[in-house]
């Protein structure tokens, strides 16, 4: 490995110069103007690399080179749902993410290093991959450097971010009358009305604070993002190259203390090499490393923003309003070593010992820090000597990552002020000191963690044409993964061997073959192996003489395909054992009048030798191609999912003694019973026409998936209560009909089992006539995702200027209201929601009835964005002739400028967090 790196090094410093002679003069004989790339016509799938005329169903690709100068974006999948249908992998969970082969994170890459995204969605395409692509395989291909051309890229970008919205609370004097509201609903004593009135005065804010967190006092109006990164390609016949080398840096919206040196940077650096040893064997090297900082003031601004109410103190009081008389208290401001701007003090209360404020002048601050390396050799043999399209390949992955918290943890004391009115001025008579300054300039140490990934692959492959028609490719492959994490007992593995048998006629009619042999230790021992098949079928309906010469039809290419995948990734990352019974000690009991003590074992759940994987079941179809002299090309999947066997404590099958609620005890044991369903449908089309000097592309893609659960551990008396043959993300809930105008209302309504009703509560409709409304009245009330989402891109060029337009959207979901911004309970902090004439009955005691999962609550997630607009434009090539400059690109962009949807506050609202922001960027790129 260390020989490896040093090769990498070295040819990665050296290659360049090396090279550059035999490369200038291939290049001579290269169009290096030709914007056309290998990823144009070829198409990465599971160990190999086919035609694009021969890709297979239920797989979709994209390929960054050519958008990204009309598109850019850092994140790989900027917009992927108008673009390609299925990005979101129709909605069966989370798909396995591969870079250059490796399980890695999306969050590993930039866009700029990617060649191609293969979005592999059908069992037939993901099967070679085993077990852990049940749910669909995101295949990304990094560059690599081509022979004879050489290339440098440079990138710089510098935008700003724009809050949307920020959460809306009452102010000081608003939220005491309201408060009051509450009390007296409550039938206890109102708020002074006089008290109320001082605050809403704004005659002395220190005294009667009206404090707003997101003002303009602590919040700048924006925050910046920089970022630029440089491309290196080159190569010969023998030897190539890529590399890369990519930073950004982000500040903070926080304008005050801390909050002024708050940001995050990333460092990126990649180099791709690959060497020809000789005429069959050839080898590479993927090297790459991240390094993410980010730099925060101490105590979490955002959270507790919006949690303290606005009247409670004020952050800081001035010194000036301090008696010159009062001794004591002026010995308390000399002695303070937090004295703010040289004017304030920190202040608070025996409740509220620290605040957001304070926090972030005098807590200190932590660092946190990411580092992950990241590399791959390989090696291709061609055994062309040994039988004619023989080859063999192997690769080995060695990944290591680590996170830790750096962070100087100071503690501050905060003054409580006795405020009098001297000679009609308000004056700070008295303070009181709470904790105490301190400053160790001590760096802690904490939440180290690290990662440690192994990972390996071999394949043998046989790729031949017989008699010029015949074309036939046989893989016989295995794969091997191990990885640990801090805190894991033991390794999570996965290893898998496969094979695959395609075969097409002429490139007209299709067969493949595909199955992989799993392993999983997560499964007893007999249960561990089975084997996955799939079958596909395709036919290139177009080359038929009924479509042949078709002025309409260019190109017309039907494919099936059916499959099973045996999978765990239904038991859970780290679940393993589930087929053991678990015993341990619990509680403690006493008889005898307390002489004797004895402590019980309980056990969780039985055992099931028996348990075995989880099936993924699928028949899906495709249809491709391209009409009217290819001006318009779509691909569009139609597929039936079954997910069968998920393992599940099925208590429905057991007696209730079985299970106890205290001590918690369950011998019931895990089986294999519960079944989703997915079907529906994703396509993708593209328009591609000359209007006049411009030229236009629309593009159009979209996914719709509807679920089911099939099968759950259920019995309910009301069948409306199931989940069984509802969405698998179906939301539970009670119905509403209004809220009680008084007390006669609530007599006549069943009786609300959830606390004490009074008018203004919620009123609930009572589902199965028992005049009880209790949880047997919950129902459907929505789902959670949407069934549809997908989106539009248009590109206009016109001259030197290139317009692209990019709108998304989702329909069809469900959101609900909840958490203390909508759920106004108690002496929470209130906000603007409880204005509305028909909000609840505001309570200072809590109402168990009123929130709580409900329709009243519910909101639907519709919405249309505007999710990206860029203008560029391109310098004019005769006057780049002479100069060294090959090409300059100007652009301008916008992200996330407008959402379109009835909830668009709701749904551009964060709370407890960094604000939704619309990014403004400008750019320039130059290739040398």
């Amino acid at each position: 490995m260390k020989i490896n790196i040093l090769v990498a090094l070295l040819i990665g410093c050296g290659l360049s110069s090396g090279i550059k002679a035999q490369a200038q003069e291939q290049a001579a004989t290269t169009n290096n103007n030709s914007s056309q790339t290998a990823s144009d016509t070829t198409v990465h799938l599971a160990y190999r690399t086919v035609d694009r005329k021969d890709m297979p169903g239920a797989v979709s690709i994209l390929n960054p080179p050519q958008y990204l100068d009309k598109h850019y974006g850092t994140y790989p999948l900027e917009g992927t749902n108008a673009f390609i249908g299925g990005s979101n992998f129709w909605n069966i969970g989370t798909a396995l993410v591969l870079i250059d082969g490796v399980p890695r994170s999306i969050n590993d890459i930039t866009a700029n290093e990617i060649e191609q995204i293969s979005f592999l969605k059908g069992a037939n395409a993901v099967v070679l991959y085993g077990s852990r692509a049940a749910n669909g395989v995101m295949l990304i291909t990094t560059k690599r450097g081509s022979p004879g051309v050489s290339q440098i890229n440079v990138r710089a970008n510098s935008g700003i971010n724009v809050p949307k919205s920020y959460p809306d609370y009452l102010g000081s004097a608003e939220y005491l009358r309201y408060y009051s509201q509450a009390l007296q609903n409550d039938g206890l004593p109102a708020l002074d009305a006089d008290s109320i009135a001082r605050y809403a005065a704004h005659t002395n804010p220190y005294r009667y604070p009206d404090i707003d967190y997101f003002s303009s006092q602590y919040l700048r109006k924006l925050y910046n993002t920089h970022s630029a990164n440089a491309e290196f390609s080159s190569g010969t016949e023998r030897a190539r190259f890529y590399a890369l080398a990519g930073f950004q840096n982000q500040n903070s919206l926080l304008n005050f203390g801390e909050g002024k040196n708050e940001h995050n940077t990333r460092l990126n650096l990649r180099g791709n090499i690959d060497l020809k040893l000789n005429d069959f064997i050839s080898t590479y090297v993927n090297v790459s490393t991240v390094f993410y900082t980010n730099r925060n003031a101490l105590g979490n601004y955002w959270q507790r923003a919006d949690s303290l109410q606005p009247h409670r103190f004020a952050p800081l009081i001035p010194i000036s309003a301090v008696a010159e008389g009062s001794k004591d208290a002026q010995a308390l401001v000399k002695g303070s070593r937090n004295i703010i701007d040289g004017k304030y003090l920190l202040s608070g209360t025996q409740q509220f010992l620290t605040n957001p404020i304070a926090d972030v002048y005098a807590a200190g601050y932590n660092k946190f820090t990411s580092r992950q390396f990241q590399y791959t050799s390989g090696i291709d043999v061609d055994l062309k000597n040994v039988t004619k399209g023989l080859s063999l390949h192997g690769q080995m992955s060695i990944d290591y990552s680590n996170t830790y918290n750096e962070s100087v943890n100071n503690t501050y004391a905060i003054y409580v002020p006795v405020w009098s009115n001297v000679a009609g001025l308000d004056t700070i008579t008295k303070l009181s000191m709470l904790n105490k300054d301190s400053k160790t300039g001590n760096q802690n140490l904490s939440n180290t963690w690290s990662d440690q990934l192994i990972d390996f692959n071999v394949h043998l492959d046989y790729v031949n044409t017989f008699k010029e028609k015949h074309n036939l490719s046989v893989i016989l492959m295995a794969d091997g993964m191990r990885r640990r994490q801090t805190g894991d007992y033991q390794y999570r593995t996965n290893a898998n061997a496969g094979v695959q048998l395609a075969y097409n006629y002429n490139h007209k009619y299709y067969a493949d073959l595909s199955g992989a042999i799993v392993n999983s230790t997560k499964l007893p021992v007999g249960k561990r192996v089975a084997f996955s098949p799939t079958a596909s079928l395709g036919w290139l309906l177009s080359e038929e003489n009924f479509l042949k010469g078709s002025g309409v039809v260019n190109r017309l290419k039907l494919t099936a395909a059916a499959g099973i995948v045996n999978t765990d990734l239904d038991f859970g990352v780290n679940s393993y054992y589930l087929y053991n019974a678990v015993y341990s000690p619990t509680a403690y009991f006493s008889w005898a009048d307390g002489t004797y003590t004895n402590r019980t074992t309980t056990i969780s759940r039985g055992e099931n030798l028996n348990l075995t994987y989880a099936k993924r079941k699928e028949v899906n179809v495709s249809i491709e191609g391209s009409l009217f002299k290819n001006k318009i090309d779509f691909l569009t999947s139609l597929f039936y999912i079954k997910k069968d066997g998920i393992p599940v404590q099925n208590y429905s099958l057991y007696p209730s003694y079985f299970f106890t609620g205290y001590p918690e005890t369950s011998f019931v044991p895990y089986t294999n019973f519960a079944a989703n369903r997915y079907q529906g449908f994703d396509f993708q089309l593209n328009f591609h026409e000359r209007v006049g000097a411009v030229k236009l592309t629309i593009g159009a893609a979209g996914t719709y998936v509807t679920t089911k659960a099939l099968k759950r551990d259920e019995l309910f008396t009301d069948a409306y209560r199931n989940r069984t043959g509802k969405p698998v993300d179906a939301i539970f809930g009670l119905r509403s009909q209004g809220l009680f105008a008084d007390q006669n209302d609530i007599d006549k309504q069943a009786t609300q089992k959830f606390g004490t009703v009074k008018p203004g509560d919620i009123r609930y409709i009572d589902q199965n006539g028992d005049n009880v409304i209790d949880e047997k009245d919950e129902v459907m009330i929505g789902r959670w995702g949407s069934p549809f989402t997908g989106g539009l891109n248009v590109t206009a060029q016109w001259k030197a200027f290139t317009l692209f337009v990019l709108g998304t959207g989702s329909f069809g979901g469900t959101g609900i209201r909840s958490g203390d911004y909508y759920w106004v309970t108690g002496a929470v902090k209130y906000s603007a929601v409880v204005r509305d004439a028909n909000y609840p009955r505001l309570t200072t005691l809590g109402s168990v009835n009123n929130f709580r999962y409900s329709d009243f609550w519910t909101y639907s997630t519709d919405r249309i964005n505007i999710s990206k607009v860029q203008l560029t434009w391109s310098f004019p090539q005769k006057l780049l002739k002479k100069a060294f400059v090959k090409e300059l690109n100007v652009y301008v962009s916008g992200n996330d400028l407008l959402t379109i949807a009835k909830n668009r506050a709701i749904l551009e609202l964060n709370i407890g967090s960094l604000p939704q922001t619309r990014f403004y960027n400008f750019g320039i790129k130059s290739e040398f």
